[in-house]
């Protein structure tokens, strides 16, 4: 194993001093491990942390970039790096519309034929990024899959091929999230099987009784015929079998028309939940296209009208068009440009090896969009600019040292005869040997002039280098041409004439070049910043967009940015850390309390446990899709606990006296063994005979006489007024209904003993049928 304390010291020493052991001492505390422990996963861990952080503070973030990535590559090596990757692309290289993956393909397939330190960092990166989008969508795919549990177990009583596919597609999706996999075709097949019987079942819902407070059937119903309220007054009092709907193979229509106002809303909320999850999947897949001109008008519309409350219907179907259209134009554009930049670089008069580095990466560009993905053009389309700049330079300098020569030739004709040998010697200089020659023609000629007695025009020639020097000295020594200024200076306090030219031509190559890595510094941070939309990285990429307009980029704010917005990330994460184990001590002592709400709360439990297991490795997008969803179940758990309250006072004042007193008047006739309760059937065969009625929204159910969480008193009268009201009609009695405001009371004669169940009006049709089945 390679030393990998010494070969990080070694690296980072002469840029952090004695700093370098201190960050290093910081990182080996965080990992508790002694020098000699470390292994090159640890240093890839420091390198890309503490170290990369601190080599920032001291030098270009592509500087410091590519100091980390060459001591990558001696700690790891190529091999060992490449081999991660490709298992990486193993792991993800079913999700082939995901654009990372097809550039990871490609990545990986270029670093087989030829090791390249770059690219083996931005195919780590990407791996990371994969492994945060893949946990964000696992964490999607959790809530999915509850939310199908929730809506299965409310429509399973209506059977019928529907309810069964629905059942095999749960069960598929369950298996996959328990093997880490995404089942995004059976997600959205299940979603839509379930929106369409949750909206039948909606549908059907028994109307309002029109009695103000009780209602009574008198008739026994037969079962194949649901329970009947009073004949309906007006056409839209309509109900529908479930069970011949259920059946159907094709889809169930619902006529919103024929059904009662909050009928309609509720699952005009239902098609408004299902919009919303679908245009978060939409802007999820599509994310780099949201602001084409072609899409964005028709997604604030979109927006907007779920904002509202609104079904958008073909809408959606329409964005998703405009969506995949904006992808075709896009890709078409790139091919397009890729193309104009390789005819450009074929045309460009240079060497071929001087070409050969682009080539190369158009020739990646152009494999990744062959993959699927959206390779940036921008660095490419800039090298490419770097590159015509350095062939008019080429040209230019050409021409300047021809006109030079020229110069010095007609100077040294005026001159005396011991010039002449220099001036015979000048004329025969052929011009590629101008670059190497002239300075030292120069040189001579600043001897010949001195032994000549002409120090005068000398020391002219000396005074207009040294102010020319002086004027290219602050933009050299910013980007790194130290040691040619130097030279420079050396020269000029020897009485020899500097080559500015050269030095002209060196700044303005290294202006290119700081400008081309700066731009591929600003790509790789704006990849880091597409992953933080929504958490603080829109306003990155706004300033990475105005970055690159400028003639010399600096990427060192927007990395300190990027560093302030990771910082951030890790406080969010520890703050949903506290708030998840606080929200679950919070329902450990509501967990008992049976309502919808509970129901509701319940099917977001599994979510928040995965949340909770995976909060260590979500990014920035599944922190936010964490905290939105324990929003919604807090305020569940505290509407819960108002719940409670209420039920508390509500069982107060129903065991008051007042209740007693309004119930006593069906007390007459009333004989002790008429209220005495039949003798109770064992545990299992009761618990046997309750199991199909434990639907959901029924919140309690027993028979008269056990041990109910209702006042037995009055319960046992009004069975007793009911059967007085039989007898004076001459009727049999079936399941009677009380309606009291959202809750529903039923009591219903059943093997010899009365059935009671408290539960909630919308399940009131379901339960009824089930009943009487």
């Amino acid at each position: 194993m390679p030393d990998v304390y010494g070969t990080i010291l070694e690296a980072i020493h002469p840029h952090l001093g004695a700093r370098a052991e201190a960050v290093l001492e910081e990182g080996l505390k965080r990992l508790g491990k002694r020098p000699s422990e470390l292994t090159p996963a640890d240093g890839a861990h420091l390198l890309k942390g503490l170290v990369y952080r601190e080599l920032q503070a001291r030098m270009r973030p592509e500087e410091a970039r590519r100091l980390v990535e060459g001591v990558l590559a001696k700690i790891e090596g190529q091999g060992a790096r490449l081999a991660k990757l490709e298992q990486g692309l193993k792991r993800f290289g079913l999700y082939v519309d995901w654009p990372e993956v097809a550039r990871l393909r490609a990545l990986v397939n270029r670093l087989r034929q030829s090791p390249d330190p770059g690219l083996l960092a931005e195919g780590e990166e990407l791996l990371e990024a994969l492994d945060e989008k893949m946990e964000e969508a696992l964490l999607r795919q959790a809530k999915d899959l509850a939310h199908l549990e929730e809506a299965l177990e409310r429509v399973r009583h209506l059977g019928g091929p529907k309810v069964r596919r629905l059942e095999s597609l749960v069960e598929t999706i369950r298996q996959a999230q328990k093997e880490g996999i995404l089942a995004q075709a059976e997600v959205e097949r299940a979603r839509s099987l379930a929106l369409e019987l949750r909206k039948f079942l909606e549908s059907s819902a028994v109307k309002t009784p029109t009695l103000p407070e009780i209602i009574f059937e008198t008739q026994e119903t037969p079962p194949e015929t649901p329970p009947q309220a009073e004949t309906p007054s007006h056409p839209s009092d309509v109900f529908l079998t479930v069970e011949e709907a259920s059946d159907l193979e094709g889809e169930l229509v619902v006529d919103l028309e024929a059904l009662s106002q909050e009928a309609s809303q509720r699952i005009l909320a239902l098609e408004v939940e299902e919009e919303k999850r679908k245009l978060e999947e939409l802007l999820s897949r599509f994310a780099p296209l949201v602001e084409r001109a072609t899409v964005s008008p028709l997604l604030a519309e979109v927006q907007a009208l779920l904002d509202a409350g609104t079904p958008v219907g073909e809408k959606l179907k329409a964005l998703e068009e405009a969506f995949q259209e904006a992808e075709r134009n896009l890709r078409a554009e790139k091919r397009a440009r890729l193309i104009q930049l390789q005819e450009a670089l074929r045309l460009l008069s240079l060497p071929e090896e001087a070409k050969l580095p682009l080539e190369r990466a158009l020739q990646l560009a152009e494999e990744t969009l062959e993959e699927g993905g959206y390779p940036d053009l921008l660095p490419l389309e800039e090298e490419l600019r770097r590159l015509e700049e350095e062939a008019r330079r080429k040209a230019e300098e050409e021409k300047r040292l021809l006109q030079e020569k020229e110069a010095l030739v007609e100077e040294l004709k005026e001159k005396g005869e011991a010039f002449r040998p220099l001036l015979e010697e000048l004329k025969a200089l052929p011009l590629e040997a101008l670059p190497q020659r002239l300075p030292e023609v120069r040189a001579r000629y600043a001897e010949l002039l001195k032994a000549q007695g002409e120090e005068a025009a000398l020391r002219a020639k000396l005074t207009e280098a040294a102010k020319a020097l002086e004027a290219l000295k602050p933009e050299a020594l910013a980007l790194g041409l130290r040691e040619k200024v130097a030279e420079a200076e050396a020269l000029l306090a020897q009485g020899n004439l500097p080559d500015l030219g050269s030095l002209r031509k060196s700044l303005e190559d290294a202006k290119a070049q700081a400008r081309q890595e700066a731009l591929l510094e600003l790509s790789r941070l704006q990849a880091l910043a597409e992953r933080f939309r929504g958490f603080g990285g829109e306003g990155v990429l706004r300033a990475i967009a105005e970055e690159k307009g400028k003639p010399l980029p600096d990427p060192t704010p927007i990395a300190r940015a990027l560093e302030a917005l990771k910082r951030r990330m890790e406080v969010k994460r520890e703050e949903l850390t506290t708030r998840l184990t606080a929200f679950f001590q919070a329902y450990a002592r509501l967990e008992g309390f049976q309502s919808e709400t509970n129901r509701r709360l319940k099917a977001l439990l599994p979510v928040l446990k995965s949340a909770q297991e995976k909060l260590p490795r979500l990014g920035p997008q599944g922190l936010l899709q964490v905290e939105r969803t324990l929003s919604q179940a807090e305020a569940l758990l505290r509407e819960l606990e108002k719940e409670r309250e209420a039920a508390k006072a509500v069982l107060q004042e129903i065991r008051g006296e007042d209740l007693e007193a309004l119930l006593g008047v069906f007390d007459q006739g009333r004989t002790p063994a008429q209220a005495k309760p039949p003798e109770a059937p064992s545990t299992m065969d009761l618990e046997a005979d309750l199991a199909p009625l434990r639907l959901p929204g029924v919140e309690v159910l027993g028979y008269l006489g056990e041990a109910l969480p209702l006042p037995r008193e009055p319960l046992e009268a009004l069975v007793q007024a009911l059967d007085q009201l039989d007898k004076s009609l001459g009727q049999t009695r079936g399941p009677a209904a009380i309606l009291l405001g959202e809750k529903a009371l039923v009591l219903a004669p059943r093997k010899g003993r009365t059935l009671v169940a408290l539960l909630e009006k919308t399940s009131l049709s379901a339960f009824l049928l089930e009943l009487t089945s």
